[in-house]
């Protein structure tokens, strides 16, 4: 039986986690009037902490990386936590003085999510399987390893398993304690990972909220608008639901049936809510679609490959799946080497800036960004890295950047 939910938003992560446009400063040197183009990039971090390695060590990293990137509006995903949104807010402010997010938001079950009997099963194999394990070894091994108990968990049960995973250094005792007491159906607090970061004002900001249509992580999209050249241009970040098959089946809560139809579904309600907040001024719509439309030239493999053609159909055009390779890359990115075993193989293109209404698409660049690797050290106290093992040279993300240049006429 499907215990009964309640909706409940958390008062401190207010705090940092403003749900109105901050202004960092008033940036005289930006002059809307005598731009020709305007760049705008799509990055995804991968700051998934105990699910992508190096959580804590890379964050370091990428501060250094977007504190001096050149672009006109970035589109941040997987900036979870309070404290990697601070950082990436520090790092960014000087260049881009814009800035928009929105609070987290959980829903936590009435009840246990989870009775001891119930979870006990899970809880014994990932001890048996992975013992002494904490952090992202736990989880990259339960996973792995645990997947036929994950399976057999109730509705409400599996919701709060997944809803753990982003406990600090999380260990089975820590998953059982928080999981056998009303838990949380989403990651990482209800946070949803975008940070929106701009060099030019932005005004008309709306948040698209998917709370009630999301499994594993809340959804949405966060939009504004910036006028350059007395032209308003929608610009938009999204990170819709992923392709989870690989590691645990679609939840018996989510209301669409599979994780390619729920993120269908939120594709379908993007596509009409920029069209009507826009009408005929240009849209660039930025973020990690989950979804990568095949391009044997380049080499690029098909995911969800007719989600993304939701958009083609309605006159979008996406340069940087016509024109770069993957951004998704298991064998090129240091970090996804590390993880094929696990995490399934394929190179696809998740990353994208979708666009409509401009004046000459043929004059739209693309280039991939944020694909180089660099050098990480351990933290004190340690995290992921062992001291033993610092320096890493690894990728700042498990994707890369992709970034489209559009000529403002």
């Amino acid at each position: 039986m499907t215990k009964k939910l309640k909706k409940i938003s958390k008062p401190r992560a207010l705090l940092l986690f403003p749900i109105v446009l901050i202004l960092f400063a008033c940036s005289d040197n930006n002059d809307n009037n005598s731009v020709d183009s305007l760049s705008i990039t799509s990055y995804n971090m991968g700051l998934a902490l105990n699910f992508v390695p190096y959580t804590a060590e890379r964050l370091v990293a990428n501060e250094a990386l977007v504190a001096t990137h050149e672009s006109d509006v970035i589109c941040f995903q997987e900036v979870w936590l309070p404290e990697q949104v601070e950082a990436i807010t520090n790092a960014v402010s000087a260049n881009y003085p814009y800035l928009y997010t929105v609070a987290p938001e959980q829903i936590f079950s009435e009840t246990a999510a989870c009775t001891t009997s119930e979870v006990a099963g899970f809880a014994d194999c990932a001890t048996t399987m992975c013992p002494d394990l904490s952090g992202t070894a736990l989880v990259d091994c339960a996973t792995s390893q645990c997947g036929v108990f994950i399976g057999g968990l109730s509705s409400s049960c599996l919701d709060g398993v997944i809803g753990a995973v982003g406990i600090p250094n999380i260990t089975v005792d820590a998953l059982v304690a928080a999981v056998t007491q009303p838990a949380g159906k989403f990651a990482f607090d209800g946070s949803l990972g975008l940070m929106l970061a701009s060099r030019f004002e932005l005004t008309n900001t709306e948040f698209q909220d998917f709370i009630n249509d999301s499994s594993g992580n809340h959804r949405g999209a966060l939009y504004a608008e910036i006028t350059l050249k007395q032209q308003s241009h929608v610009i938009a970040c999204t990170h819709p639901t992923a392709n989870l098959s690989a590691t645990i089946n679609y939840p018996l809560s989510g209301k669409h049936g599979s994780w390619e139809v729920e993120n269908r579904f939120m594709q379908q309600q993007m596509i009409a809510f920029v069209n009507a907040k826009a009408g005929e001024n240009p849209i660039l719509f930025a973020g990690d679609f989950n979804c990568s439309t095949a391009n044997a030239s380049n080499q690029v493999d098909a995911e969800f490959s007719a989600n993304c053609q939701l958009w083609l159909d309605d006159g979008f055009i996406d340069v940087a799946a016509e024109q770069l390779a993957c951004s998704f890359c298991s064998d090129e990115n240091l970090i996804l080497i590390e993880q094929q075993n696990s995490g399934g193989g394929g190179n696809t293109l998740l990353d994208h800036v979708f666009i409509k209404n401009v004046g000459n698409p043929a004059a739209i660049t693309a280039e991939r960004v944020f694909d180089q690797a660099v050098e990480i050290i351990a933290l004190n106290p340690e995290q992921d890295l062992a001291s033993e093992d610092s320096p890493l040279t690894t990728h700042p993300s498990d994707h890369f950047g992709v970034q489209v240049d559009v000529p403002v006429p």
